[in-house]
């Protein structure tokens, strides 16, 4: 496989990485309004980026320095292995080789080799990966900053050049220049520091308290940082070391909050709210706010390192990653550079490979004690990593005001707090919305808050009437597949064919705030069947995938003369999939130019009307029975050569059995059989020809061989008029994925299906 292929095949992991403030001033990438990029677009420019990278190595496999020795080569190697590359390419072995020959010295490289090394291969350099964690912490300085480390004299006056500064004089002006921390080696000190860590690595906690300590204090009154900090000269905060500082915030909440004392974390999160406002205050991207084009690349990736840890989609009204891509795209040159230095273009990479992860959670900020410590779901994606669809996730946050377009960029949405939960009326409409399109949501009691868990209830029986929460069962996915988990205060409300509403009543967000993604606890096993019940272990959307609302046409907008198909009303769950047929009935419209109203009819059998329906649709879970009028009413229905087109929603096995003993009391002298493959239903002679389809996990473990469609049939009289599916369709009709279902794969049950009603109307 070439390298193009490895990357379109590789995860895109999540991961940290700046770079030193010094820079030379470079252009933004492109001066036009961000456009929407599209996902094909974003990998493109990652596959030019990568191949501008080779193209840019010497023949041993490094880059050309820029200051520091040694940090282009680690810069660039980290790059390439977050966009997919594996350690062992060609590309990447050279270079990893070097990155681990560097002297531990200089406080930007040590930081980054760690990096490198974690991304490579925590586990065969795990020892040099803590003695880069070994020197970064002994290198901390008593205010809890960091310097650059020991830098040779040429590499002092390359730097003090780079930031305008006259050149060292004598020793007095190096121990005062360089023997100071800044917020910049800070930063990137941290960032090695904690990939260091989630390599495996051990760092005593004072070094997280002191830099927290450190960073703090360098917060200028608006919110924001400056490179230095000066109790003689005026200094200005500005938009990369801001941004930089924010992140560093987060990963020392991240490794402080367990031990800290209440007070003490709120007070870390006041910083960081003080951090958010300076950045929608000044947020840009046509400049480094506050630099104008000076170190606009590292602007970039910290402002992506920032949105990442905090898990936000937006700073202010902008999504920071949709606006960022579109520049990115838009101002990529042929070669696939952005500029001419490889560390700009290399912190341009990174931030398209970090921030373009699927969406497996948005946590809802809604008006009251949403829950704004990210540290549960940033925990969860972690450890969920390639789990779920088989590309490592992300989280995101979501405010109650967005359409329901927005909250379906993800499979999962986590609303989670303390207090009674109001919300406005369009919120309700939004949330009520998610779930019928298939949304999943877990409402989370934050600490086991009593109100928020009463609020929800309410919420719940104005959204869904007639649905109520019920304990979960024992044998439930949620709590029993892959993992059997014994977590309590976990209650169900279900619509249609699954529990699309979870309530913890106990909470389950400070569980996951607590653990330690390495080492999966309880609590994180059942953040792992949470996403596979709602996912289907299906793939999840493109990160930049704009979902679509299914619309239900009015029924005046149809022709007059367009047919109406009628939804058989029985004793059992006759509607488990609302938005199933109206979505095959609208493709049939719009793909084929069938003239069909857009919604089923719900009819009774014993309806004197019955006859004008020329397809009758049946479904259902569980067993169900029918009245003698209503068999009856059935039997002259076909007799008059009406069709009927039945399905066991998600294969269940009670509606299968229920269905063949009624198709057998009707039609005694015609029982069911298979359908031959030269059927005219799956020939091509309506909709597309049919040979092979594939089936979901349920029915591969069962059958691992079978691969074509599988449809019964019964005549009357010659003609078929019964079509019955034992494997569910309405999954791929509605896109709801139901964890254990036996159906068909999505694309295959459109297909299957459209072909089903054209024949039904057809013939």
């Amino acid at each position: 496989m070439d390298t193009k292929a490895l990357i379109l095949s590789a995860i895109l992991a999540a991961g940290i990485i700046a770079f030193p403030a010094a820079g030379r001033a470079a252009e933004t990438p492109g001066r036009a309004s961000p456009c929407e990029p599209s996902g094909q677009e974003v990998r493109a420019a990652i596959l030019r980026s990568v191949d501008y990278l080779h193209h840019k190595q010497r023949q041993d496999g490094s880059w050309p320095d820029y200051l520091l020795p040694g940090g282009v080569t680690a810069l660039a190697s980290y790059a390439l292995l977050q966009a997919g590359l594996p350690p062992d390419d060609r590309s990447l072995a050279a270079p990893i080789a070097a990155t681990r020959r560097l002297p531990l010295d200089r406080t930007y490289v040590v930081a980054l080799k760690a990096m490198v090394l974690g991304a490579a291969d925590r586990k065969l350099y795990a020892a040099e990966i803590q003695a880069c964690a070994d020197w970064l912490a002994a290198h901390q300085q008593g205010a809890g900053g960091w310097g650059y480390g020991e830098p040779s004299i040429t590499e002092k006056n390359m730097l003090l050049a780079e930031r305008g500064l006259r050149r060292v004089q004598n020793e007095a002006d190096i121990q005062r220049l360089f023997g100071r921390s800044d917020a910049s080696n800070t930063q990137f000190a941290i960032l090695g520091l904690h990939e260091a860590v989630r390599a495996g690595a051990s760092v005593p906690a004072e070094v997280w308290q002191k830099a927290d300590r450190y960073l703090r204090a360098m917060q200028l009154p608006s919110g924001g940082w400056s490179y230095l900090q000066s109790a003689t000269e005026a200094v200005e905060p500005y938009g990369s070391m801001t941004a930089g500082a924010l992140a560093s915030l987060y990963i020392c909440h991240d490794h402080l909050a367990r031990q800290d004392k209440p007070e003490a974390a709120a007070d870390r999160l006041a910083a960081i709210d003080r951090a958010i406002k300076w950045i929608e205050n000044h947020y840009t991207l046509r400049e480094n706010p506050g630099r104008g084009e000076s170190w606009y690349y590292f602007w970039l990736y910290s402002l992506e390192r920032a949105g990442v840890l905090s898990g936000r989609q937006n700073f202010g009204r902008h999504d920071w990653f949709r606006e960022g891509a579109a520049l990115l795209v838009k101002g990529q040159r042929p070669d696939g550079s952005w500029t001419d230095g490889v560390y700009q273009n290399s912190l341009g990479l990174l931030f398209l490979v970090k921030g373009y992860k699927p969406v497996l959670v948005q946590r809802l900020t809604w008006p009251g004690s949403w829950r704004e410590d990210p540290r549960d779901l940033d925990h969860l994606v972690r450890f969920l990593d390639t789990r779920v669809g088989g590309a490592a996730v992300g989280w995101q946050t979501v405010s109650a005001d967005a359409p329901p377009a927005d909250l379906l960029a993800a499979p999962i949405l986590h609303v989670a707090g303390r207090g009674p939960i109001d919300l406005a009326p369009a919120a309700r409409e939004s949330l009520k919305s998610y779930v019928e399109q298939g949304g999943f949501i877990l409402f989370d009691a934050q600490g086991g808050d009593a109100a928020f868990a009463a609020g929800v209830r309410r919420l719940a029986e104005e959204l869904f009437p007639g649905a109520k929460f019920e304990p979960l069962a024992a044998n439930h996915p949620i709590v029993a597949s892959p993992h059997t988990v014994r977590v309590g205060g976990l209650e169900a409300l279900a619509t249609g064919c699954r529990a699309s509403v979870i309530l913890a009543t106990q909470g389950i967000a400070d569980g996951w705030a607590q653990a330690d993604p390495a080492r999966p606890d309880e609590a994180l096993r059942l953040g792992e069947n949470l996403a596979l019940y709602a996912t289907g272990t299906d793939p999840l959307p493109d990160r930049l995938h704009a979902a679509v609302i299914a619309q239900v046409t009015r029924e005046d907008a149809a022709p007059r003369d367009a047919t109406r198909i009628g939804q058989i009303q029985h004793n059992g769950d006759w509607q488990p999939r609302p938005l199933a047929i109206p979505k095959l009935l609208k493709n049939l419209a719009d793909k084929f130019g069938v003239a069909v109203y857009s919604k089923p009819t719900p009819v009774h059998l014993t309806d004197p009307d019955l006859g004008k329906f020329p397809v009758l649709y049946m479904t259902g879970h569980y067993t169900f029975t029918l009245t003698p009028e209503e068999k009856a009413a059935l039997r002259a229905y076909l007799e008059r050569g009406g069709i009927v087109w039945a399905e066991a929603c998600c294969g269940r096995a009670a509606f299968d059995k229920a269905f063949r003993d009624l198709a057998r009391e009707i039609l005694p002298q015609s029982p069911l059989a298979e359908l031959p493959a030269d059927h005219d239903l799956y020939v091509g002679k309506v909709g597309v020809r049919i040979e092979k389809v594939a089936y979901s996990d349920a029915v591969r473990a069962e059958t691992p061989d079978l691969a074509r469609p599988v449809l019964l049939g019964a005549k009357r009289g010659g003609h078929l008029v019964v079509i019955y599916s034992p494997f569910g369709l309405g999954a791929g009709l509605d896109d709801m994925h139901i964890h254990g279902a036996r159906c068909l794969a999505p694309d295959d049950a459109k297909r299957l299906a459209a072909n089903i009603l054209l024949y039904a109307m057809t013939y």
